[in-house]
């Protein structure tokens, strides 16, 4: 099930009004103020690699190595 980038929560495939692409990938969303949210700058929801940011958003904790 993919993740709303904005919110974070479960959507389903099935509302194809509530998707967008960028960088010929498709996002789906919960609904159309988070679509909105994203069209206006796709970037600000991307990701370049783990970091303790990420892993909050995700729920995950990372180890830090010292």
């Amino acid at each position: 099930m993919p993740i709303d980038p904005v919110c974070g929560m479960n959507v389903h495939e099935t509302q194809p009004e509530n998707e967008s692409f960028y960088k010929g990938i498709k996002y789906y969303f919960c609904s159309a103020f988070c679509r909105e949210e994203f069209d206006r700058d796709p970037g600000a929801y991307m990701y370049t690699g783990p970091d303790e940011s990420e892993a909050d958003y995700h729920g995950e904790s990372i180890d830090s190595e010292d």
